[in-house]
């Protein structure tokens, strides 16, 4: 058997299962003792740029691609639903194979929704309500000049959720925007909640500029972090783990805010901005009115189809690599915060978020290679040792059994050949990676380039040129249809007729640049068209933006 592999995993039994781990244990109960359950709710695979590169090639570093992937939901049994307890949010998760959610809608009712605008977005409540069951809750803050709150968050009982569709049937228009209102609002109800659930959302839809109550970018952002806290793990959610390193505590449940731009004069950096203020959230771009539905239909699909929650990739260079030279050097994740080990050794804490079932996360890493073989032999069929050079695993909350939950280490390997000079083929899927971290980053610096100095020409040489480089690259990997590859040049044509004047720049082509940056950023589906192809798009996101739309026209 060859001693080649991409990615290797530690167990402490045959099965290659997550390993759930209550709050208290985590940090003190060794894996070899931990029960497995299936099936794994995220699984973890290593991919090296090459499988072998000798020791006698030029190469002095090389690539890993980590990739974490969640299962998709799995449909329960008839047995399992007819002895589920209705009253027991536990039993409800596991019995109909999601999470139960808290969703609070933000609605924009100024002046500017009057007539189709506002009549397409009750349509849409409506319908977005009938998608949930009795086990979630749903409230709705409306915002003119004043926020007011129109519907309590509650469970949703057919006499609760009759009372709610009547309500939105009558709203009307009133006055300007108080955004700054209605998002603090929203934000009091889902923190009033009794027993919230874990999963929990605001949904934020305008059309226009805040112009009453806190009206200024800084502030509503500033009032938005106060109301929804931030994401980001600090040193004291981190807890020394089982081997002397440290993992990642999640944190409680936060709410995550998905922002709706409905129409061209939105402040699209602002919603942007707001949508990040926690891990989890999207920025739609609704152009066309027919696309209000489907936008909510993407978003929901999402909500309604979190496996998993503030997970954290742990990626370290084990001792014995150590010693051969191998070492970190990049880690390609804006969001990677390198941390100090009790040992004296380092590792990279990268914080992904949640994950909707079927989605996957790809994280770069740059490594030094290893001084030879380290002594290990080649294997029975004569093939060259496989040397380990990082190791991963992943930590989050399981949100259907409502556990915390580390998956086990996985190693990334590369074959060292003795006295070789031969450097095997490079992976497809390393490079497409790569190739997708690269057009994010064309794409933001045109976006900074743009608002600094304004030189349209200038940016569109620069798209061109990469469009261009895409092509060759492809071309060399033989991957010109492949699907990634196919939307990455659509877009960034589209991007390149957006920046034809200013004015076509301001009203469409800043707006597309944006949505792409982001959705390519967090490898997530944000289009509020159903009809346009993204990889990222779940199946779950893909049948309720149908659905949505569909039921929309009738």
């Amino acid at each position: 058997m060859s001693a080649i592999a991409k990615s290797t995993t530690n167990e402490s039994n045959e099965d290659d299962f997550v390993h759930i781990l209550s709050a208290r244990e985590i940090g003190a109960v060794s894996q070899s003792t931990v029960a497995t359950e299936l099936p794994s709710t995220l699984d973890v695979k290593v991919t090296p740029r090459h499988d072998i590169i000798g020791t006698k090639s030029s190469l002095e570093s090389t690539e890993f691609c980590t990739t974490v992937t969640a299962r998709e939901l799995v449909a329960p049994e008839p047995a399992t639903a007819l002895k589920t307890n209705p009253h027991d949010d536990n039993e409800a998760a596991v019995a109909t194979g999601r999470a139960p959610v808290d969703i609070v809608v933000a609605l924009d009712i100024s002046g500017s929704m009057n007539g189709r605008k506002l009549d397409l977005c009750k349509d849409t409540l409506c319908l977005l309500l009938r998608e949930l069951s009795s086990q979630d809750r749903f409230g709705l803050v409306v915002f003119g000049d004043e926020a007011r709150l129109e519907i309590p968050t509650r469970k949703l009982t057919k006499e609760t959720k009759e009372a709610a569709l009547s309500r939105i049937k009558s709203l009307g228009t009133d006055g300007c925007t108080n955004m700054s209102g209605g998002i603090g609002l929203a934000a009091q109800e889902l923190h009033a909640v009794e027993s919230p659930h874990q999963v929990r959302a605001i949904f934020l839809l305008t059309d226009g500029l805040a112009n009453v109550g806190i009206s200024d970018r800084e502030g509503i952002l500033a009032l938005t972090k106060g109301c929804l806290g931030s994401s980001q793990y600090n040193q004291h959610d981190l807890e020394e783990g089982t081997t002397g390193s440290t993992v990642a505590r999640p944190s409680s449940s936060e709410i995550v805010i998905h922002c709706f731009g409905y129409g061209v004069d939105h402040d699209r950096e602002m919603l942007g901005a707001i949508s990040k203020v926690t891990q989890g959230g999207t920025y739609y771009f609704v152009d066309k009115d027919s696309d209000v539905s489907s936008a909510f239909g993407d978003a929901l699909g999402g909500v309604l189809s979190v496996v998993a929650q503030n997970a954290t990739i742990q990626i370290k260079v084990p001792p014995e690599s150590s010693a051969l030279g191998v070492a970190i050097t990049n880690v390609k994740h804006d969001k990677a915060v390198k941390q100090q080990e009790i040992d004296g050794s380092s590792s990279y804490h990268i914080p992904l978020g949640d994950f909707y079932a079927e989605e996957s996360r790809d994280v770069i890493v740059e490594t030094t290679l290893s001084r030879g073989a380290g002594g290990a032999s080649n294997g029975d069929d004569g093939a060259p040792a496989a040397v380990q050079h990082i190791v991963v695993n992943v930590v989050y909350l399981d949100t259907i059994r409502r556990k915390l939950a580390r998956s086990p280490d996985t190693f990334g390997c590369i074959s060292r050949s003795n006295n070789s000079d031969f450097v095997s083929k490079t992976n497809a899927h390393v490079a497409l990676q790569c190739i997708r971290i690269k057009t994010t980053q064309i794409l933001n610096e045109t976006a900074v380039s743009i608002s600094q100095n304004g030189d349209l020409a200038k940016a569109r040489s620069k798209i061109h040129d990469f469009i261009k480089q895409v092509q060759q690259e492809a071309q060399h990997l033989e991957l010109t249809s492949n699907p990634l590859i196919v939307q990455l040049l659509n877009e960034l044509n589209t991007a390149l007729s957006g920046l034809a004047s200013h004015a076509e720049y301001q009203a469409v082509g800043a707006k597309y640049i944006q949505t792409r940056c982001e959705q390519h950023s967090m490898q997530r589906c944000a289009e509020a068209n159903e009809e346009v192809a993204n990889m990222y798009r779940s199946s779950n996101k893909m049948q309720m933006a149908k659905r949505m739309k569909t039921l929309s026209k009738k």
